[in-house]
């Protein structure tokens, strides 16, 4: 094998080669346009014969053309305005049912505030489960809350499959996608959850979650992230 140095090919070209096509493509409007003033200026009765520069020609395209990048913008709002007699009659008839929503929702909160409230008044050791009259108590909360689905238009749920025991299935994991996730395992299941610790000073939701017996985590730091899987481990054994 011959020594190369840095500089010298790896792959020497033979005379068998065939040669580089090298290929200039200008540019498509200004060839377009140029060919088109040329055919005008020299040909002033085109030829319907003559072959176009267009290739899509045969099936009605009127030209090459690349559309201009469009962009779009997260913070522009392009719902159509409200126009026509028919838009203003839905707006009429569905206020109401609105109002009547947010009535319902305000109600069941209330009452499931308090409910919590009387529920949590008095108890100290959160490290065991709930007592058994603190627990019915709780159970109007979990009606509440299924008074509160159904006014955010969840009417009705279906259920697929069947849920599986306790001593089989202690812990369920489920994708957040959402704020109904935890509306519907609470109604549904009442569970202790894993929730992050700014939780606890919201209105209304900190109390109701503290009722749960949550098992609060700081995700920066990794000793809260150790204790909260200890945590989870001894509620999920815990039968």
């Amino acid at each position: 094998m011959a020594n190369h140095d840095l500089e010298s090919p790896l792959i020497s070209s033979q005379l068998s080669d065939s040669p580089h096509l090298i290929l200039s493509v200008p540019d498509s409007d200004f060839s377009i346009q140029q060919s088109n003033n040329i055919h005008h200026n020299h040909n002033p009765s085109p030829n319907p014969n003559t072959s176009s520069r267009n290739p899509f020609e045969f099936l009605g395209s009127d030209g090459l053309s690349v559309p201009a990048p469009s962009t779009l913008d997260p913070f522009k709002n392009d719902t159509p305005y409200i126009e026509g007699f028919y838009e203003l009659i839905k707006i009429v008839i569905c206020l109401p049912i609105a109002i009547a929503r947010l009535v319902l929702f305000g109600v069941c909160l209330a009452i499931g505030y308090v409910a919590t409230k009387i529920a949590l008044k008095g108890w100290k050791d959160m490290h065991n489960p709930m007592p058994k009259w603190r627990s019915r108590l709780m159970c109007v909360t979990r009606g509440c809350a299924r008074c509160i689905l159904f006014s955010f238009g969840y009417h009705w749920i279906t259920r697929k499959g069947k849920l599986a025991p306790r001593e089989i299935a202690p812990i369920v994991v489920s994708n957040h996608v959402s704020y109904i996730d935890p509306i519907f395992y609470f109604f549904e299941f009442f569970p202790t959850i894993v929730a992050a610790e700014s939780h606890d000073s919201m209105p209304f939701v900190g109390t109701i979650i503290r009722a749960m017996q949550v098992i609060y985590v700081n995700r920066f730091l990794p000793s809260s992230r150790k204790h909260a899987v200890n945590e989870v481990k001894k509620c999920a054994f815990k039968i």
